[in-house]
């Protein structure tokens, strides 16, 4: 009897194992498949290229002032951190459209005072925080859009 047990166990065991290590042997076929595979491309860097309609203060004024509402809900740090991003590229909104003559200088100035933009590096405060600033723009530097 324990041949019949043992062969019953033997016949059971030799798929079993036969389709494990067909399963570790295509595995490892697929791993090697993909680490031959290019990885994905890249998507090209897009830069927004100013043109006079979004060079006009209004058109500056308005966006900078509609850009964060539809994260109104966020906390106050994400709100900062926003503002923060929000900052950065109006600011260089601002260069491009003076570097391009589609905005003055004097013009440029007045909207950043105008909108309260901090200069890069400046720290946003977290709104109701009494925490420092961070390095804040000297009255000089405010106006160097």
């Amino acid at each position: 009897m324990p041949n019949r047990a043992a062969a019953a166990v033997e016949g059971l065991l030799h798929p079993l194992l036969l389709w494990l290590l067909l399963g570790v042997l295509s595995g490892a076929g697929r791993a090697n498949e993909a680490a031959e595979r290019p990885g994905q491309p890249q998507a090209p860097v897009q830069y927004f290229d100013s043109d006079p309609l979004a060079c006009k203060p209004e058109a500056i004024r308005a966006s900078y002032k509609s850009h964060l509402l539809p994260y109104a809900d966020q906390s106050p740090e994400v709100l900062a951190k926003l503002r923060r991003v929000q900052d950065d590229m109006t600011l260089a909104s601002l260069k491009r459209c003076v570097q391009k003559g589609l905005l003055t200088r004097p013009q440029a100035s007045v909207l950043f005072r105008e909108l309260g933009l901090t200069l890069p590096g400046t720290v946003i405060p977290v709104a109701g925080s009494t925490a420092p600033a961070g390095p804040q723009p000297s009255p000089a530097s405010a106006t160097a859009p």
